[in-house]
């Protein structure tokens, strides 16, 4: 009884079996044989994996080559069959469209329309073009060659020449009264803006310079002029014509190469660029002591500095007022013709250049 019971207590503190034990030679369990058989096991087992990772990544870049095969062959095959074949020109017979504007054919509708295109100027729509700069007159080409060509023709231009043979002589001549009646009226029209201190014009001084020389021959005394600059080292001092004086000259000379509708503009002009100068140089005439005179500048000085106000007067004095109804584009053409009066009359040493619309 004894050594049944010790022979159970045996069995049962026993370790249970993990895995088939494995012998010695001599028939016994031995703890470092069984460490060798499960370290044979797990290297067999790592290797199995990795002959298995192996096998499938060659498996997937062969499939991912023969795909890669597969799709260069099908675009090699789609190129081939979209190529066409360019024919040459001496492989083409028919030329059935012919340009409508030149004797060209060719063999294709593209190949016309790009033709009328670059060669004719058409759009895509099938009208022409109109292509560059439109071409000049002769008389303006003449104008923008040379600014003295340009102040000869001045007087050419339609709306500045004279009046039609069939008018007579009275329509034509630009009298004193017809002075008269153009400054009464300027005068009136300017009046609330640049003769507030006058009760009439006939206490403007300018409109009695008209009065007392219209009708003269020679009215003023020949004076020196700029017939040497180089010579001239104080060219404001020289004894010339007053800017007034100079005024009038001016009006005198062409009133008869133009009609009585452009004179009446001219003579607006040479106004409101008298009243221009003068508020701007009055300052000047106060600081040489000249007021007491009760002179304007205009009737002082010469029109040595006439070109240099002459943007003034434009963008300061008659742009607010909107022109004073003077034609914008015109009032340039008569500011620059009159400035190349004075320099060609050797009345001022400025040259004010002419620029063509």
């Amino acid at each position: 009884m004894e050594e049944k019971d010790k022979m159970e207590k045996e069995k049962s503190t026993a370790s249970p079996e993990i895995s088939k034990p494995i012998h010695s030679e001599k028939g016994e369990l031995n703890n470092q044989n069984i460490y060798e058989h499960y370290q044979k096991e797990n290297a067999q087992i790592s290797q199995d994996s990795e002959k298995d990772g192996q096998n499938k990544n060659q498996q997937k870049n062969s499939q991912e080559n023969e795909q890669n095969i597969s799709n260069n062959n099908n675009i090699n095959n789609s190129n081939e069959k979209t190529k066409r074949h360019r024919r040459r020109k001496d492989e083409i017979n028919e030329r059935n469209f012919k340009c409508p504007d030149c004797e060209k054919c060719y063999s294709s509708g593209p190949a016309l329309t790009n033709h009328r295109k670059t060669k004719h100027g058409y759009g895509n729509n099938g009208e022409k073009k109109n292509r560059g700069r439109p071409k000049r007159d002769d008389q303006n080409e003449s104008v923008q060659m040379n600014p003295l060509n340009k102040y000869n023709n001045f007087f050419l231009d339609e709306n500045r020449k004279p009046t039609s043979s069939g008018q007579s002589t009275e329509d034509k001549i630009i009298s004193l009264d017809t002075v008269k009646a153009f400054s009464e009226k300027i005068f009136n029209q300017c009046k609330d803006e640049i003769f507030q201190e006058l009760a009439d014009i006939n206490q403007y001084s300018f409109y009695k310079l008209f009065i007392d020389n219209w009708d003269k021959e020679n009215p003023f005394p020949i004076k020196e002029c700029y017939s040497d600059p180089k010579l001239c080292e104080i060219p404001s001092k020289i004894p010339t014509y007053s800017l007034d004086e100079l005024f009038f000259l001016y009006l005198k000379e062409f009133a008869n190469k133009t009609n009585k509708d452009y004179f009446w503009f001219m003579l607006k002009f040479v106004i409101l660029f008298r009243e221009c100068i003068n508020r701007l140089r009055n300052n000047l005439v106060k600081k040489e002591n000249q007021s007491e005179n009760k002179k304007f500048y205009s009737e002082i000085y010469n029109a040595e500095t006439v070109p240099d106000i002459c943007n003034d007067f434009f963008v300061d004095f008659m742009e607010p007022k909107n022109f004073y109804g003077l034609h914008k584009e015109e009032l340039i053409e008569l500011i620059q013709h009159f400035c190349y009066w004075l320099y060609s009359n050797q009345y001022t040493q400025s040259h004010l250049t002419l620029l063509d619309n």
